[in-house]
């Protein structure tokens, strides 16, 4: 998946999480957590494996292992934090959203680039889910900068292979959006 991809997917996912946990409009505040968490594994990988430091752009961060552990640690930390701030300061409010909204967007990260692998059963090419305990092949496309790779496919959107996605996710955030105006409006 592609970086639009994975944020329209990760949005999808924490409609539904606040659907069916709040039974609420998805928090503004998530949003940004949210879009952080689905961009995170690439954010770390692509950079380190086209420096070199990494043999593939698909390893330490889209572990499972370093999701567990990232997850925890940003629970953990805002956990520390209650407390230090009034209920009604943006800090609180973000402190509050942040670690359900950066795991949501996280893995669905990790599941929109093994699904397709998983559907197929073929659970050896989805195995940098579990690095380091499977090596993980060398990737050509790695010697290319990331944002050079980015830049040559948004110049045509209109190809971008997830629009259908990203279309979707529009709507469903302009739905919720029309549909809170229209609750809260007088009559």
């Amino acid at each position: 998946m592609l970086p639009l991809g994975h944020l329209a997917f990760a949005y999808l996912w924490y409609a539904l999480y606040a659907a069916s946990s709040t039974h609420r409009l998805p928090a503004r505040l998530a949003l940004l957590p949210l879009a952080f968490g689905s961009q995170f594994p690439d954010l770390i990988d692509k950079p380190l494996a086209y420096i070199g430091v990494l043999t593939y752009g698909r390893s330490l961060a889209h572990s499972l292992f370093t999701f567990a552990l990232c997850s925890l640690a940003l629970w953990w930390i805002t956990t520390r934090l209650r407390g230090r701030w009034s209920a009604e300061t943006l800090a609180e409010r973000l402190r509050i959203v942040t670690p359900a909204a950066f795991a949501i967007g996280y893995a669905s990260h990790l599941l929109g680039d093994t699904y397709r692998f998983l559907l197929a059963g073929d659970l050896w090419a989805a195995r940098f889910l579990v690095y380091p305990l499977f090596p993980v092949p060398e990737s050509p496309s790695d010697d290319i900068a990331p944002w050079v790779r980015l830049f040559e496919i948004y110049q045509e959107m209109g190809t971008h292979p997830q629009i259908s996605l990203i279309v979707l996710a529009v709507i469903v955030f302009v739905g919720l959006r029309v549909r809170q105006y229209l609750a809260s409006s007088p009559r």
